[in-house]
């Protein structure tokens, strides 16, 4: 009793208890995302900064309790900022962003509490002894969560690719050792697709293609309608049945080793294959297990994607989008442009390296955020809401195209002999996901929903070989098959082109054929 009575009565750790409350709330927020070592540097960071602030108003303040007082009440302005913005937005939209408003408010608000609590003459020893109780209840809540989804994932078995592959000793390397470019424009549908539902003709880009001697797949699909599970199910060569198990689960770093140590990187290892990582954000930023992993790095800082989302939550937000590009690098629409920028520009750079490479190209395009015009312009938020997702989306597409064909010709001129590329997207359509309802419900989406979503652009360079083991109607899943089979004289059999969804994002695994639907 008496070590609490010090600690209510001398000691201050309720800001910093707050702080670690917002961090750990925000981790078990997109826990399903991330996993625990993620969580250990954006902690450490906010007590050390928690620490100074704390001591910086003690020091203004002339007294510990006020100090804390006052510091309680910043750390929870600071930290519950974007939310406030973004509720504000939705229920009370206007011409301008509510930035320009809130930020003002908000340090008027702390000014006002600042001076009020330094000149106030009442005891605050009972709010204090109250904070410190809400603090320690704050932090406990979520902890608890955290400590309950940790458990769980502490008896799960890491995943593993049931699929056994050849070895080298059994694979006949005639065409020699080409560079592989795995390119995945994110969210990019089909030819039929654009025409049907968006009005919108992508014949010359794909004539174009076919010139320089690609085979473009005019009913090609995904065989998931996520980006994890697409790109597992790709790059093992397989369907992904085997996490049946985890039907009930929403966690999606079950799959990620499926993904950063896949049957393709593995098997192109024992021919001395470097493997190069260009990833996007969140699932494919970067690959511990890969030779090297490509991306831009901010001059100032460069965060991990749950660093950059405890930022974009606090007072800081309206601060990463007027930075100068490049300063930081994280997930705002200029960072996204900037990202895309430099993998256009450093992509056939890579073919420069010396060695065969497997190089893994993630892009954010077309996907959202809307920031190409249709001629490779930049435009921002405020023009893109004036237009309908199927417009910017489009506009979008068309820069893409422009830039994939610049990005095509500079790889091969750059290669010293060709270069098998492999232009696939990871799935369809990316706003039919949210006009589910509820969202993300895939059991809830129309024959003409899913018809729209599975279709994807898909194109082959396999120079040297024959292409007529590829299809009309081929699927992502048999790509790397066929790959393989052509430049390795594999024998690995293709399996029937399917489609399934998921129920929702909690039964993440719990897949449901939908191929009589799409097809």
């Amino acid at each position: 009793m008496k070590l609490l009575k010090i600690l209510f009565k001398y000691l201050s750790p309720a800001p910093i208890l707050l702080t670690i409350s917002f961090i750990l709330s925000q981790y078990l927020h997109n826990i399903d995302e991330l996993f625990l070592m993620e969580l250990v540097g954006p902690l450490l960071a906010a007590i050390i900064l928690s620490l100074f602030f704390l001591a910086l108003f003690i020091f203004l303040m002339k007294d510990r309790i006020r100090g804390a007082i006052f510091n309680c009440f910043l750390v929870w302005l600071f930290f519950c900022y974007e939310e406030v913005v973004y509720l504000l937005g939705k229920k009370y939209p206007l011409p301008i962003d509510w930035n320009y408003l809130v930020f003002p408010a908000w340090l008027a608000i702390l000014i006002f509490l600042f001076f009020l609590i330094k000149k106030t003459k009442k005891n605050l020893l009972s709010l204090n002894k109250f904070l410190l109780v809400t603090a320690i209840f704050a932090v406990l809540i979520p902890l608890l969560g955290i400590v309950e989804y940790e458990s769980q994932r502490l008896s799960q078995v890491k995943v593993k690719s049931p699929l056994t592959l050849p070895g080298t000793d059994q694979a006949d390397l005639k065409y020699g050792l080409p560079d592989i470019y795995y390119i995945i424009p994110d969210s990019y549908t089909s030819e039929a697709v654009f025409e049907k539902y968006m009005n919108y003709n992508q014949t010359a880009f794909i004539r174009s293609l076919e010139k320089k001697g690609f085979y473009v797949p005019p009913q090609s699909t995904s065989n998931y309608p996520k980006t994890p599970l697409s790109l597992a199910s790709t790059l093992n060569m397989e369907y992904l049945d085997y996490l049946s198990e985890y039907k009930d689960s929403a966690d999606q770093t079950i799959i990620r080793p499926l993904i950063n140590d896949n049957n393709v990187k593995r098997f192109l290892a024992g021919f001395g294959y470097k493997y190069y990582q260009m990833g996007g954000w969140w699932v494919t930023n970067s690959n511990p297990l890969a030779d090297r992993n490509f991306m831009p790095r901010g001059t100032i800082a460069s965060f991990s994607p749950f660093s950059y989302l405890i930022l974009q939550a606090t007072m800081l937000n309206p601060f990463l989008t007027i930075l100068p590009p490049g300063q930081i690098v994280g997930n705002s629409y200029v960072d996204v442009k900037n990202r895309n920028d430099y993998q256009f520009e450093t992509l056939p750079e890579i073919a420069r390296l010396p060695g065969p490479k497997f190089i893994f190209a993630h892009i954010l395009s077309p996907h959202l955020p809307y920031i190409y015009g249709k001629n490779c312009e930049t435009v921002i938020k405020a023009e893109t809401a004036k237009k309908t997702d199927e417009e910017n989306y489009t506009d979008q597409a068309n820069c893409l195209s422009i830039k994939l064909e610049e990005v095509i010709d500079r790889i091969i001129s750059n290669s010293a002999k060709p270069p098998v590329i492999l232009i696939q997207s990871d799935e369809g359509t990316p706003f039919i996901r949210y006009r589910l309802r509820p969202k993300n419900d895939w059991r809830k989406a129309s024959d003409e929903q899913l018809k729209e979503k599975f279709p994807i652009f898909s194109a082959y360079y396999l120079p040297g070989v024959s292409t007529s083991t590829l299809y009309s109607s081929i699927s992502s899943v048999n790509s790397f098959r066929v790959i393989l089979n052509q430049y390795f004289s594999l024998k690995l059999p293709l399996l029937p082109d399917k489609n399934y969804i998921f129920s929702n994002k909690k039964s993440l695994y719990e897949f449901i054929d939908v191929t009589e639907k799409v097809r």
